[in-house]
């Protein structure tokens, strides 16, 4: 196995990417803490993990709030006995343009989506010495490269995201790689799936003709986060079905 004994942080692992990433990783022999502010989704992953015969734990975290972030660090390593790998996941938004965002929708998609990567970041990277090395992963976004009307706010984070990704990366290499992921259009709760026509506008402008699905970026996830992707620091994975290739 991929992850065999490596113990990983995931936050927003309550659903979506998140919660298919934390059942890659178990599946991969990792134990796993999962962090999200949804305590009910977050159980069920934590189940769903146990279900599987993979290994698990919950911890309630809204990542806007560093002590928490202290909390989540701690409780991975008195749990687990040291952590090996975090994934920066979680993030929070509303879509709006420049003359609708509020400075409080500004601030608040920041301190959610990218202020806590740092943060996070800065907390595990002494465990992450501690045991030899490790890998922070950390999931922009296809925002990240491209522009897209309406998010204006998540743009910025996400674009924010890479850019700390690449100078993270600069500081903690050669003891510990730091790779960011970005996800194009992924058939998660996020997505707004109700919204028929906005979908299939997606679709539509996918080479690949389909959504992604969360499971592909968890495949991408743990391939990351081994000893296969040895060589690969600093730089943002796309995976998009081809959206950003137009």
């Amino acid at each position: 196995m991929r992850l065999a004994d490596k113990v990983a942080i995931i936050t927003g692992a309550a659903s979506g990417i998140g919660r298919a990433t934390a059942l890659r990783f178990a599946q991969e022999g990792a134990r796993v803490v999962v962090a999200d502010i949804n305590a009910a989704g977050g159980e069920q992953t934590v189940e769903q993990v146990k279900r599987e015969g993979g290994e698990a734990a919950f911890i309630a975290t809204n990542v806007g709030q560093e002590a928490d972030l202290e909390e989540m660090v701690a409780f991975a390593v008195k749990t687990y006995g040291g952590l090996d790998i975090l994934h920066n996941n979680a993030y929070w938004t509303e879509a709006k343009p420049l003359l609708d965002t509020t400075v409080d929708n500004w601030q608040r998609t920041l301190d959610v989506t990218l202020r806590p990567v740092f943060l996070a970041s800065k907390l595990a990277v002494p465990h992450l010495r501690g045991r030899g090395g490790g890998v922070i992963l950390n999931t922009a976004s296809v925002h990240s490269i491209i522009g897209i009307r309406n998010f204006i706010a998540y743009q910025a984070a996400k674009g924010g995201v890479l850019s700390l990704t690449r100078a993270l990366a600069l500081e903690l290499a050669p003891e510990i790689r730091v790779v960011a992921i970005l996800p194009g259009p992924i058939d998660t709760p996020a997505l707004g799936i109700d919204d028929k026509s906005a979908i299939g506008n997606l679709i539509t402008a996918t080479p690949l003709r389909r959504l992604g699905k969360p499971e592909e970026v968890a495949a991408l996830a743990a391939f990351l986060a081994s000893d296969e992707a040895a060589y690969i620091t600093g730089t943002g994975i796309v995976i998009d079905g081809g959206f950003t290739t137009q």
